[in-house]
């Protein structure tokens, strides 16, 4: 049954590819510094951090655009932003995540920077700049043209207010008169959601800080239950078809008109960093809601991107091509390599140890099984890298493989030691290196007498921050002593 599910998930996080997206939202940036600290400056007790490293990413709404596109929506981003370096920066960082772009640049505002300075993993200050105050007249009535010429194109809106001023009731009731001409999926994501109630939207997504705010009511110690009462005073104030209010670890309580609450789990993560995390929530549900999935299954999908993105460093971001392999946990068999190395992060976010082998496994006996089952015991998930048959003819010569490659993966998939496997191999290369590379597991096995400095595979996995282990084979077990054996047995041969 869980398959099936998984195969249902699959089919509708296939159709994010169809969906066009009208985003709109305050233009940010995210920008990291990290380093190392290991004194205190003498003007003052702060540490001082010797910068090592830095990235930028799109932030605000911006980010929320970026997780839609990385679901795989073809994404529109319209808002307003500085006419200064940081504003041509988040342009290009949006354009170069596949994002069409509708910014009016204006000269005077700053683009909104959040800078945060990381030491050790550790955050120790954000530091803001940029304009957060209301747009201007002509830039208030810019915009609205633009959302004009923009609108009647898309499946659905996807407003992002971090009330930095781009929502501005002017703008509010533009966009109110363009619902009323062309009826599309709105949803919204903003700290004061009743703002937009007079849009009707598909869905919202307080938070619970947010939702308690919106219900002037104090925060209680049983959060859930709390929020289980409030579904008919939430849609009396957001007049939402979808009110999903979210709690963090303990995931989100959904209402959907007169239905009784949805209770929403969260998937646990280990040291969570939830910059954006909200973002990827409302884009992974919009999506799916879209692609046809009921609220537990959109739930469901969105709670799974959240969880990919939070397991993350800097802001959080999820692809479609990580949310398949969530759902393809519950698989054995996996073909796709980019697949595979989104699993193994998946296992390492929730603190597992991931183990991974390789080998040709054509016909599978005792030996291997003993093997199998040593390597697993080693870690939490065992991955099979499994050479295809070029592969194996190009080592063992014409006549092997014995068995194909997709009977040989159906064999090792009937080993509960067995995770996942994975094949392999190319005229270029046809040690499992690449594999190694992009799952990055914890141990990488290896059975027989080798040294490790005769492995190729070895200064690899030491450089990824893994360790081999080299594991004993059951001695007289082996495919090629098995097939001598049917050789020279007149009785098997006949068989």
């Amino acid at each position: 049954m869980k398959i099936k599910t998984d195969i249902m998930y699959h089919q509708f996080i296939t159709r994010f590819n169809i969906l066009s997206i009208l985003v709109i939202g305050d233009l940010m940036i995210d920008r990291y510094l990290k380093g190392s600290s290991s004194r205190l400056s003498p003007e003052g007790p702060v540490p001082v951090v010797d910068i090592t490293d830095s990235c930028t990413s799109p932030g605000g709404g911006a980010n929320t655009a970026a997780n839609l596109c990385y679901l795989g929506a073809k994404v529109t981003f319209c808002s307003v932003t500085g006419d200064d370096e940081d504003g041509k920066i988040a342009a290009q960082l949006l354009e170069d995540a596949g994002i069409r772009t509708r910014i009016i640049h204006d000269p005077q505002r700053a683009t909104i920077v959040k800078t945060r300075v990381t030491a050790g993993g550790q955050l120790l200050t954000r530091y803001d700049s940029g304009t957060e105050t209301p747009l201007n007249a002509d830039a208030d009535a810019a915009f609205i043209t633009l959302l004009q010429q923009e609108f009647p194109q898309y499946d659905a809106l996807v407003i992002a207010d971090y009330n930095k001023g781009l929502l501005t009731p002017a703008v509010i009731r533009a966009l109110e008169e363009l619902r009323r001409q062309h009826p599309v999926f709105i949803a919204v994501d903003s700290k004061h959601v009743d703002r937009f109630c007079h849009l009707q939207p598909s869905l919202v997504k307080p938070n619970y800080t947010e939702a308690m705010h919106l219900l002037q009511m104090r925060e209680d110690a049983d959060r859930v239950a709390q929020v289980r009462q409030c579904g008919e005073a939430l849609h009396a104030i957001t007049r939402a078809t979808i009110t999903a209010v979210t709690l963090d670890e303990e995931g989100a309580v959904i209402f959907r008109g007169p239905e009784p609450a949805y209770r929403a789990q969260a998937l646990p993560v280990q040291h969570p960093n939830v910059v954006g995390a909200g973002d990827v929530y409302i884009s992974a549900f919009t999506l799916a809601s879209l692609s046809g999935a009921d609220v537990p299954a959109a739930a469901e999908i969105a709670a799974t991107a959240a969880a990919v993105a939070v397991s993350k460093a800097n802001t959080a971001c999820c692809t479609q091509s990580e949310l398949q392999a969530y759902f393809s946990m519950q698989q054995k068999c996996i073909t796709d390599p980019q697949q595979i190395a989104a699993i193994s992060r998946m296992y390492k976010a929730q603190g597992k140890k991931v183990v991974f082998t390789n080998g040709c496994f054509d016909i599978l006996h005792s030996g291997h099984v003993a093997y199998l089952n040593n390597a697993r015991a080693l870690g939490h998930v065992l991955i099979v890298g499994i050479n295809n048959d070029d592969s194996i003819r190009r080592m063992k010569g014409q006549h092997r493989p014995i068995n194909p490659l997709s009977d040989r993966m159906q064999v090792l998939a009937g080993l509960e030691a067995v995770t996942h496997i994975i094949p392999f191999g190319n005229m270029a290369d046809d040690t499992p290196c690449e594999l190694i590379s992009m799952i990055a597991p914890d141990i990488f096995a290896k059975g027989g007498d080798y040294r490790l400095e005769d492995l190729p595979e070895a200064p690899l996995v030491k450089e990824l921050g893994g360790n081999v282990t080299i594991l004993p084979l059951v001695p007289g077990r082996s495919t090629s002593s098995v097939i001598r054996r049917i050789h020279t047995n007149p009785l098997l041969k006949t068989v």
